[in-house]
């Protein structure tokens, strides 16, 4: 087990701390970041996220109840991505793949360019039967963004599990 020190406290506190596992070039993480004064503030969720006090997000598609899951978020939230808008993090759910087409080209061109990218789709993929969507795996192995939307040059990097219906997948610019 990783052992991590927090900002707050200044100890290593191995209870919180979290590991990882490999998958086909992409990291899982079981665990949550070291907690600072950035993320002291936020949900779990919203920490396993990435996300900091002061980020400007944009949450798009989500399940009706999924903002209460961040709470407390960082204070400026959204729910859409408007053309002139730029966001330190997008969080896109698409449950097929006609709503990555749609949906996916003003979230993606909406991250800052040092900005995350999640991309959130239902768990098991196409093997449970609930979309036309891959399973993880499947992410790995094409340009998924680039095929679906248009937008190339994304890479995925880590896939974390928002609850027991939806995997996010953080892209990369590379």
């Amino acid at each position: 087990m990783a052992r991590v020190t927090s900002g707050l406290l200044g100890v290593k506190d191995s209870s919180t701390a979290g590991y990882t596992r490999r998958v086909k070039n992409l990291q899982s993480y079981t665990g949550l970041e070291a907690i600072d004064a950035k993320t002291a503030a936020l949900s779990p969720l919203a920490r396993k996220l990435r996300m900091k006090a002061g980020d400007r997000v944009a949450i798009v598609n989500s399940p009706p109840a999924y903002l209460a899951q961040l709470v407390p978020a960082p204070g400026d939230v959204h729910v859409e991505v408007k053309p002139d808008q730029s966001f330190d993090l997008v969080q896109l759910f698409i449950n097929n793949t006609d709503e990555l087409r749609s949906l996916g080209p003003n979230a993606i061109r909406g991250v800052k360019p040092d900005g995350l990218l999640w991309v959130c789709y239902p768990k098991g993929g196409r093997t449970r039967g609930a979309t036309d969507l891959p399973a993880t795996p499947w992410w790995t192995k094409r340009d998924v963004l680039g095929e679906f939307t248009g937008e190339t040059g994304y890479k995925p990097v880590a896939f974390v599990k928002i609850d027991d219906n939806w995997t996010a997948l953080r892209f990369k610019r590379g």
